[in-house]
């Protein structure tokens, strides 16, 4: 009897794993906040946001995209943009988990001995984004389209490397987007990634197509990163999950 008993554990076991409830998806929101390449389309810009918020999400989880054209991490806090993506944080804390992404660099680049102070910024708005009561997950700057001889040229990597330093620092989530968007675009090859371009020559900024291969490139990477709480509010483009992981032309 002991001995048929023993046998029989392991199978109560797996009957038992099988009828315990599965823990229900909870709602997410997505906050974004960037510049130019997390922006809308339009005349002056356009990023990964758009195909992100429009194509990736299950309802009634949603994204709502904060990113403005030309901002720094500088600008962003002084014009008073920031201020409303704390306010959507407050807004929606109460319906589920609200995520805020926060990708610069583009523009802060540009400005005068601005490392220091881009670190500074960074920590801010996660510590911001903490308070508030939402999740901040840091995000490396979009790969510019910009070719030398066939080869892509990496021209954001001081700005990543202070974006997951400040990651570290601050035991806070994160994507590489600069790593994951350079691999792709140099698998793909200069004459597809110009296919992206929101205008012709325009190697920042992504047109409807690009914003939609980008999208899912950022939702896939915020899949690893997160896990299941991501993953279950997450529509699933396997085909295009897959072009993006094989390096092969998505449009």
């Amino acid at each position: 009897m002991q001995f048929l008993r023993l046998l029989l554990l392991p199978v109560l076991a797996l009957t038992a794993a099988a009828a315990a409830p599965r823990r229900a998806c909870q709602k997410a929101i997505f906050v974004l906040s960037g510049d130019s390449t997390t922006a809308p389309q339009s005349a002056g810009g356009g990023g990964w946001g758009n195909g992100f918020k429009n194509t990736t999400l299950l309802a009634p989880s949603f994204a709502e995209n904060h990113a403005v054209n030309g901002r720094s991490t500088q600008s962003v806090l002084a014009n008073g943009e920031w201020a409303g993506v704390l306010d959507a944080v407050t807004k929606y804390k109460s319906q589920g988990s609200v995520y805020v992404t926060i990708q610069f660099g583009h523009n802060d680049q540009k400005l005068v001995n601005f490392t220091g102070q881009f670190e500074v910024n960074l920590k801010r708005m996660v510590g911001d984004v903490k308070t508030a009561g939402g999740v901040p997950i840091l995000v490396t700057p979009l790969a510019r389209r910009t070719y030398t001889d066939g080869v892509l040229t990496d021209k954001l990597a001081d700005w990543a490397t202070i974006t997951l330093s400040v990651a570290k620092q601050t035991k806070t989530h994160k994507i590489d987007l600069l790593k994951e968007s350079m691999r792709y675009l140099t698998a793909i090859g200069e004459a597809n990634a110009r296919k992206f371009d929101l205008v012709a020559d325009d190697r920042t900024h992504l047109n409807d197509a690009g914003s939609v291969v980008f999208g899912r490139m950022v939702s896939d990477l915020l899949v690893a990163e997160m896990g299941e709480p991501v993953r279950c509010v997450t529509k699933a483009d396997k085909e295009l999950s897959k072009k993006i992981k094989d390096g092969v032309m998505a449009i």
